[in-house]
């Protein structure tokens, strides 16, 4: 693969990590076109400033939310190719060198995505990371393996502007809702090995999960009837499978989160679940018989 490729950093803030980030992409074995880096409303002018001292682009976003400043980096992006990275994350210097040689192999896909590890806020390595496996994109839609996470996503440029770029109507699993829609259109080539080091903050995002929990089906099912609507019956059946998995997914994991927040007195948390759980009884009913018999 001998396209270009541009790589869109969006962020409200900076922070402390966004030097490391972009050190990341410039210490590539396989050089990326530009790297843009879209200022969703952070202040003081402090994201020009390091655009310029370190020769990146900038763009500045009306402060939407990160869906519309992904699709603006995207509007103005001059690659074939497109990476969206967050301001924390950081790259192995192969990742790029892995993804066109893999796509080089996979003329037909229409992205491509990896594995990664886990860093702390020091940035040391922890846990056992993620892996991917080649599987046809219809087994993703249904679930029988996770989807590629969106900071391991290289697609291409043109499909996305085609599907229309991200939801800016969505606000919690914008990611997942664009990555559904690119397997709707075509295959990604799966790279096995840890090549984005995600890194994870301290502080509680259980409540953000529990929303994301929520709307998640009701994308899933939108895309559903598109997807009927076309006449994609493949496609159905595969969404259809997929929710029937996500209700059982959702029904253990807000009974987890409700034990554990009785267990810590967390009261209004726990009433949140409490809605969660009464929303799908029948789910939530099945969630206690494993739960017991376990």
């Amino acid at each position: 693969m001998s396209k270009t490729i541009s790589v869109i950093i969006a962020t409200n803030r900076g922070g402390p990590y966004l030097a490391d980030t972009v050190d990341s992409v410039k210490a590539q074995t396989s050089a990326v076109h530009e790297i843009i880096l879209v200022d969703d409303g952070a202040p003081d002018g402090a994201l020009e400033r390091f655009a310029r001292e370190h020769g990146l682009r900038y763009l500045r976003s009306p402060g939407k939310g990160v869906s519309t400043a992904r699709n603006a980096g995207a509007a103005v992006a001059s690659g074939d190719w497109l990476i969206f990275l967050d301001d924390d994350d950081v790259w192995h210097p192969r990742r790029i060198e892995a993804q066109r040689a893999a796509l080089d192999a996979a003329p037909h896909a229409i992205a491509s995505h990896t594995g990664g590890w886990y860093i702390d806020a020091d940035g040391t390595a922890f846990g056992t990371g993620w892996r991917v496996r080649q599987v046809p994109a219809l087994d993703m839609l249904r679930g029988a393996v996770p989807l590629p996470r969106i900071t391991t996503l290289l697609v291409r440029h043109d499909i996305f502007e085609e599907i229309g770029g991200f939801h800016p109507g969505i606000r919690i699993g914008e990611d997942n809702e664009l990555i559904r829609r690119l397997l709707m259109h075509g295959e990604s080539v799966a790279v096995d090995d840890a090549l984005v080091g995600y890194r994870r903050h301290s502080g509680n995002v259980s409540r953000r999960m529990l929303d994301g929990r929520l709307s998640a089906p009701r994308s899933v099912r939108r895309l559903r009837e598109e997807a009927r609507d076309r006449g994609q019956q493949s496609i159905v059946a595969a969404l259809d499978e997929r929710l029937q998995k996500m209700r059982h997914e959702a029904a253990d994991e807000n009974l987890g989160e409700l034990i554990t927040a009785v267990r810590h007195r967390d009261g209004a948390y726990a009433a949140r679940l409490v809605g969660y759980v009464l929303l799908t009884p029948w789910s939530s009913a099945q969630a206690v018989v494993r739960r017991i018999r376990s």
